[in-house]
């Protein structure tokens, strides 16, 4: 199918085959591939070459159709929309010798409610920021090439170090301490260094996408490990090429439930065992509302197994991407030559002024603020659930960036937060972090979004919900 053939849907995708869909062919309007007035295949031809549900294709042509990109014919045929005029620019082989093919600029765009693990980039203070950063660019050096700073600035490990002592218990010297550009990077360090394709990674399940991505770059065999009320299920039948155990035990992803110290303490036996290496991602620990946070799986581990993993992303904002890790001093020497490969060094400006905002109590006040108009939302959403009546139920409450909702009934929550998404209300179904799992509800980010936010967003899933559960009687 000409034209068509470069579309690429990815069913372990966190966005829904829909969704994938509609993202790309507006992508082709946008930059001319497909012209205006130009026919589309129809919508079984195109479910046929892409092997999925003519249903999927059909939501995406309506959806396409109701944002003005494509236009409806008589015997459901589609054909682009004479609002794509505004994207139209010459194709490829259309331009004329030296003329240059661009597509449309790109745009800033906002999360939507109810966008899991957003912070609310409104609640920082880009003054104070800047303020530091007008400081450390006294210091031109900075606007050197520093190859001895490929594990990141002395001063900004130093600072991390002492911060993660005080809150977390995190046992380390400053130099077992290596800056990331954000927690993907890290995860992606830790599979090209401990695992290969022969290899095996046990993996929470359900579990974080990212850190899938990452286990499946090095052809390693990902097993899924249950999560129940107490974190992951461990021991499992260990096979003999397992080497690394993935959790996050703070604040499991999407889940929410807490490790039980006693799941920590036997997690760190097997480990020690059967010499496995713990990545913990500790990706918002800092939000305990109603409690003091369980001590860090790290800093209960007395034959340093753990590989401690977190970020500034969550805590002041995304753009930012530095994270760190916090190694086993065993790895020390193979992470820095990993990372002295990756890059010299990373952003130095902007390392120097985080540890400048860390020296100073800037970031514990920001910390401080986040906690209070976190808590008093993620309080108001839950109290619109309970006044709507919503068929949600929430297990765990009281910490982190997001909410898992679980449905009371039978629901096929795919479908909901694919018309939740057409609405305009970005709650990702919880089955599709799922591997084996089975699980039935919807993921709400509540952190970066206004009480107005709120309340609009729990109307539309109010309205959806209810047209969900009428459609289900009416079969």
């Amino acid at each position: 199918m000409k034209g068509f053939e470069h579309l690429d849907l990815d069913r372990d995708h966190r966005r829904t085959l829909q969704t994938q869909l509609t993202e790309q062919l507006k992508v082709m309007v946008q930059q001319g591939e497909l012209r205006p007035a130009e026919r589309l295949p129809s919508t079984r031809a195109l479910a046929d070459e892409l092997r999925i549900s003519r249903n999927t294709v059909v939501a995406a042509y309506e959806q396409l159709e109701s944002e003005g990109y494509l236009q409806a014919h008589e015997r459901s045929a589609f054909t682009v929309g004479a609002a794509a005029r505004a994207f139209a620019r010459p194709r490829q082989g259309d331009a004329k010798p030296g003329q240059r093919v661009v597509g449309p600029p790109r745009t800033l765009i906002a999360p939507r409610p109810f966008r899991p693990a957003q912070p609310d980039i409104h609640l920082f203070s880009l003054k104070t920021w800047n303020r530091h950063r007008t400081r450390v660019l006294r210091e031109a050096l900075l606007l050197q090439y520093q190859s001895r700073f490929s594990m990141g600035l002395d001063v900004l490990r130093q600072n991390v170090g002492a911060y993660l002592q005080e809150s977390r218990g995190i046992r380390c010297y400053w130099d077992e301490i290596v800056i990331t550009g954000g927690s993907q990077q890290a995860l992606f360090m830790v599979g090209q260094l401990l695992l290969d394709s022969g290899s095996s990674v046990y993996m929470e399940d359900p579990g974080f996408p990212g850190a899938i991505r990452a286990w499946q770059q090095t052809g390693a065999t990902i097993v899924p490990a249950p999560v129940d009320e107490e974190g992951i299920c461990l021991p499992l039948p260990m096979a003999e090429q397992a080497k690394v155990v993935y959790a996050t035990p703070s604040h499991q992803f999407p889940l929410g439930v807490c490790m039980s110290l006693a799941r920590r303490l036997e997690l760190l036996r097997v480990a020690r065992e059967r010499e496995l290496w713990v990545v913990e991602d500790d990706y918002d620990s800092e939000f305990r509302y109603n409690s003091a946070p369980q001590p860090s799986l790290q800093s209960l581990d007395e034959h340093r197994r753990v590989i401690y993993v977190g970020s500034f992303s969550k805590t002041l904002f995304p753009g930012l991407r530095l994270g760190y890790m916090v190694l086993p001093p065993q790895l020390v020497e193979r992470f820095a030559r990993l990372k002295a490969t990756l890059e010299d060094h990373g952003p130095l400006i902007d390392q120097a002024t985080l540890a400048s905002f860390l020296e100073s109590g800037a970031f514990d006040s920001h910390l401080r603020r986040c906690r209070r108009i976190y808590r008093e939302r993620q309080q108001l959403f839950l109290d619109l659930v309970s006044r709507k009546g919503l068929p949600l139920r929430f297990p765990v409450t009281g910490r982190g960036m997001n909410l898992a909702g679980h449905f009371v009934m039978e629901t096929d929550d795919a479908r909901v937060g694919a018309a939740l998404e057409r609405e305009g209300v970005d709650t990702p179904a919880l089955s599709s972090y799922c591997s084996q799992a089975r699980c039935s509800g919807l993921l709400f980010g509540l952190t970066a979004f206004t009480d107005a936010e709120i309340r609009m967003g729990i109307e539309m899933l109010a309205n959806t919900l209810v047209r969900s559960v009428e459609h289900k009687r009416g079969r």
